[in-house]
């Protein structure tokens, strides 16, 4: 005799009680409910928080400069990340004259890394909120007094790591996990030499694997935030009729064994 399985009969009682026994519908009755705004108008408390920060939260979406065309972020060097480290270098190096009243003071190389590059630039139009979203961090401009060996002992770990991060006023070509050349405003490393170098407080206290900056003999906080610093340059470029522009110009190059 053939047995069934107790899914069968579950099966089977689910069909019998499908049956036309329920209930019957003779009448349908509708109405149309707009689904706009009115629903999300925020009431009380909320209401009182969006219209206190609405007017900030509009203002950072307000072009603040325009773009020659996207720009990204990747190592060992890259339009964007150039961009940041170039208008560092400029920052610090304008910070210097109008600190010292010295017309010839200047920064020597800039540095800021590319874990604290978080998005790419825009093609077109900028907004303050484009700046935050690329620069998110609370990160401030320092200028350090460093040592030339202590520079040279960046580049050496640079180079062991086969990795670096966004440099400026630097010529730097690691191969082999060796450094091959290394100039420093266009003039090779004097171990005994004062640099001035532009970067951030994270990287001074060592961050990214920045452990020289930890050995500088002195530094200025200039209490000014990297996204700001960047949003100035943009809005200066503005004013002047400029558009933002940047590429990569070779000044640094990483070959690994592999690759040869």
């Amino acid at each position: 005799m053939k047995k069934f399985s107790p899914l069968f009969f579950l099966l089977f009682a689910i069909v019998c009680s499908c049956n036309g026994s329920g209930q019957n519908f003779s009448k349908l009755e509708w109405s149309r409910v707009r689904m706009d705004s009115t629903w999300d108008a925020p009431q009380g408390r909320a209401a009182e928080i969006i219209g206190r920060y609405s007017p900030t939260i509009d203002s950072l979406l307000i072009p603040i400069g325009r773009s020659t065309g996207q720009m990204d972020s990747y190592a060992p060097e890259s339009p964007l990340s150039n961009l940041a480290a170039d208008i560092m270098l400029d920052f610090a190096t304008d910070y210097l004259r109008k600190s010292t009243g010295d017309s010839a003071a200047k920064a020597d190389m800039a540095m800021t890394n590319f874990g604290g590059i978080r998005a790419s630039l825009p093609g077109g139009d900028i907004s303050a909120y484009d700046v935050m979203a690329i620069f998110p961090f609370d990160n401030k401009v320092v200028i350090l007094d460093l040592k030339g060996r202590y520079v040279r002992e960046l580049f050496e770990n640079f180079a062991r790591r086969e990795r670096v991060e966004a440099l400026s006023g630097v010529k730097l070509v690691i191969e082999n996990k060796k450094v091959k050349e290394a100039l420093v405003a266009g003039s090779p490393i004097d171990d005994e030499r004062i640099y001035k170098v532009a970067t951030i407080d994270f990287l001074l206290t060592g961050g990214s694997n920045a452990e020289a900056f930890k050995k500088c003999d002195s530094h200025i906080d200039t209490q000014t935030y990297l996204r700001d610093m960047i949003s100035g340059y943009i809005k200066e470029e503005t004013a002047a009729g400029r558009v933002i522009d940047a590429r990569t110009d070779g000044r640094v190059t990483v070959i690994k064994a592999e690759e040869k």
